[in-house]
């Protein structure tokens, strides 16, 4: 339609202008033609082509200052569209950003409830605890089941810090009072080995262990009191 609309723009002043120029030019014969005009004393003929030259100029000059400023108002409405149209697509782009993380942090919730479900089948029956592989030196069912335990409280820690309910400082705190437990130190020194080639560096995961670490580390060095 922009397009359309400025041809007839371009086709309006094209025929103004030679009706312009035919008008002059017929102005110009007819202002000649009185033999009182054709005197070389009086000039009368070249004086009166200038005003008819000055006339179509003024004419065509009022049009085509007209067709200027109407193509910038249709260039400035068009200019608003477009960011209209931009800014309407960056709010969508968000929502859907955000609507993928909420699925996203959706999945993950329902695959950690189904494993805290696998464990505690596992504490529940010694049986099926022996599935489980053993942590270090918990070779006992009861070992086992605290270590178990233990490992459903890191990674309650752990899920509560992915999904934003824990600050840096705020779970590296929890997990210091956390390691206060001489059975959940004693978890976390003997799985280290697996958490080295489970996390992968640079994840949500890995910083959640890097802080844990700090928490333990400092722990450690207050001697093991909550």
């Amino acid at each position: 339609m922009a397009v359309s609309s400025h041809v007839r723009e371009v086709c309006i002043l094209g025929i103004t202008t030679l009706i312009a120029c035919a008008g002059s030019v017929g102005l110009t014969m007819l202002l000649t033609s009185f033999p009182a005009v054709q005197s070389t004393a009086t000039s009368n003929a070249g004086q009166a082509y200038g005003a008819a030259a000055a006339a179509t100029s003024v004419v065509v000059l009022i049009y085509i200052a007209r067709t200027f400023r109407r193509q910038n108002d249709e260039a400035r409405m068009h200019r608003e569209v477009l960011e209209a149209q931009t800014a309407e697509l960056c709010l969508q782009r968000e929502s859907s950003q955000e609507q993928h993380k909420t699925v996203q942090r959706s999945a993950e919730a329902a695959v950690r409830a189904r494993h805290i479900q696998l464990l505690e089948m596992a504490m529940n029956d010694p049986a099926l605890m022996r599935c489980w592989p053993i942590y270090g030196t918990a070779s006992s069912d009861e070992g086992r089941k605290q270590f178990l335990y233990c490992n459903l409280i890191i990674s309650h820690h752990c899920m509560c810090y992915e999904l934003g309910y824990f600050t840096d400082d705020e779970v590296e705190q929890t997990l210091y009072h956390t390691f206060g437990n001489e059975i959940v130190r004693t978890f976390w020194e003997v799985t280290r080995p697996a958490r080295a080639r489970t996390a992968w560096h640079g994840g949500t995961m890995r910083k959640f262990y890097d802080l844990a670490e700090l928490a333990y580390l400092r722990q450690v060095g207050d001697g093991g009191v909550a």
